[in-house]
């Protein structure tokens, strides 16, 4: 490599840094928080998809750049994954089942960061992104009653537990956690799915993985064709002539 690559490469990171480690220091904050409060279960890993839902989308708003995004959403992944490996060394899970979880964490945090860069561009504050994110966490409870009695209901259960990431994270901690989420005794009270509505456990993340990948790349993609288009037009109100005129 290079000296000026080295040197690209360096700047970089001076730059990206301070931002993905105020990130990091804020999630793993709330990450040890939960751990004591929740304790090393099932509870830990759909509270750092909450935190995820939360920090990202209001954290990404603060920054233009596609990498300082990248890098706010990194960090935050990376502090909840450290303190999820602790159930790996509390042997609770395995190190496969942990590596299979942060992926689905890594890809929920890039979508929900897609989709609040997208929407900073059309001046929706990031508060509608996180709304939209713990709305699809936690679609069990207000969508599955609604959906109680209908022909269809199994079949649409069926296509949102697939790429739903409380489900995949389940499903990739199943050897662990074998009780499906909603029949422990807290959520049993708050959704009829299991019981009027039969469903299956994925027993893959991919199609999870695949559907937020997607729109964590259209998100991005759209949010800074979006802004590169806005910062290249010309001004809607060309600068007055502020130099003097002859009389």
């Amino acid at each position: 490599m290079d000296q000026a690559a080295q040197k690209s490469i360096s700047k970089i990171c001076v730059h990206l840094c301070p931002i993905c480690g105020f990130s990091f220091l804020l999630s793993v904050l709330f990450s040890v928080w939960f751990a004591f409060v929740i304790g090393r279960n099932l509870g830990l890993f759909f509270g750092g998809l909450i935190l995820a839902s939360i920090l990202t989308p209001l954290l990404i708003v603060a920054e233009r750049n596609l990498l300082r995004q990248l890098s706010i959403a990194v960090g935050i992944v990376l502090a909840i994954a450290i303190v999820w490996l602790s159930c790996v060394s509390n042997d609770a899970i395995t190190l496969g089942e942990w590596l299979g979880a942060v992926l689905v964490l890594l890809i929920f945090a890039l979508a929900a960061a897609g989709l609040a860069a997208l929407l900073g561009v059309i001046h929706l504050p990031p508060a509608v992104a996180v709304i939209l994110a713990i709305a699809w966490l936690s679609w069990p409870i207000w969508l599955a009653p609604a959906l109680r009695g209908r022909e269809s209901s199994e079949r649409i259960v069926g296509a949102i537990v697939a790429v739903n990431p409380t489900f995949a994270i389940q499903g990739a901690l199943s050897k662990s956690f074998n009780v499906p989420w909603a029949q422990y005794r807290i959520a049993y009270r708050l959704t009829n799915i299991g019981d009027d509505i039969p469903y299956q456990m994925p027993t893959s993340i991919v199609r999870c993985c695949f559907f937020h990948a997607v729109i964590a790349f259209i998100g991005m993609l759209a949010a800074h064709w979006r802004g590169r288009k806005m910062s290249q037009a010309p001004p809607a109100h060309p600068p007055v002539d502020q130099s003097p005129r002859s009389t």
